[in-house]
């Protein structure tokens, strides 16, 4: 039995993980989702709280406070990347596995600015610190995020994404193990993800050694519209 350790992406919680969770849960395992942007518990998190390593450190000590956590594998989604790698350079002996979905990896030092296209007014340096990344437009959620998904599903889940404070996305990373001591990785592509080009998660994957790689449809969110394939692609990927 493993505990898998699923972390989500920008504008998100861990209720994007919830048909994931369910399917793992019926196969025998444990999941956790925590949520590291919006609220937590009903208590809004502060921006700076939303930062990689204040995020990893969280999800760390939750993990480390939870019964039988000793086969960990961790599983980011797209800007939930750089979280898992911070949480593995925290707690290296119990990671058997990191499982990246579309994700991003960062080097030591990195920001998400450095590495992701994003528009020019999010990677300001000089921002205040209660700066914002805006959420998208449900028209834009389902255009570029759902591509695919019924109408339904794109306004229940549009109607709760929150904002992303860009101090989450431009400070930097700090991995003093990570890269020294690299826990064996996974690397999934969703088919039909168009939320950015490609390349860049191509890009992303090589930056890793040897991961091994995995193919999973559904669009940028396919936790969400294909939560039982995504599941059984995590789990193959764990054992692999």
């Amino acid at each position: 039995m493993m505990l898998f350790v699923l972390v989500h992406g920008g504008w998100q919680g861990g209720w994007s993980w919830d048909g994931v969770s369910e399917v793992l849960r019926a196969e025998g395992h444990r999941t956790l989702a925590p949520t590291w942007l919006g609220a937590v518990d009903g208590h809004p998190l502060a921006p700076a709280d939303t930062t990689i390593d204040a995020a990893g450190a969280r999800i760390a000590e939750t993990v480390t406070g939870t019964a039988g956590a000793d086969d960990v594998v961790l599983v980011g989604h797209s800007g939930g990347g750089p979280i898992v790698q911070s949480v593995a350079d925290r707690l290296a002996a119990r990671v058997s596995r990191v499982i990246y979905v579309d994700a991003v990896v960062l080097h030591d030092g990195e920001a998400f600015t450095d590495v992701m296209p994003f528009p020019e007014e999010f990677a300001a340096s000089d921002a205040p610190i209660d700066a914002v990344a805006p959420a998208p437009p449900a028209s834009v959620w389902g255009e570029s995020f759902l591509n695919g998904a019924p109408p339904e599903l794109i306004a229940e889940t549009a109607d709760r994404l929150v904002d992303v404070p860009l101090v989450s996305l431009t400070s930097p990373v700090h991995l003093p193990r990570y890269w020294r001591s690299e826990p064996p990785a996974g690397y999934v592509f969703l088919r039909d993800d168009i939320a950015v080009p490609s390349s860049v998660w191509r890009d992303m994957a090589a930056r890793l050694s040897d991961p091994a790689v995995f193919q999973c449809d559904g669009p940028h969110q396919a936790m969400l519209t294909h939560p039982d394939q995504l599941a059984k692609v995590l789990i193959d990927a764990a054992t692999r």
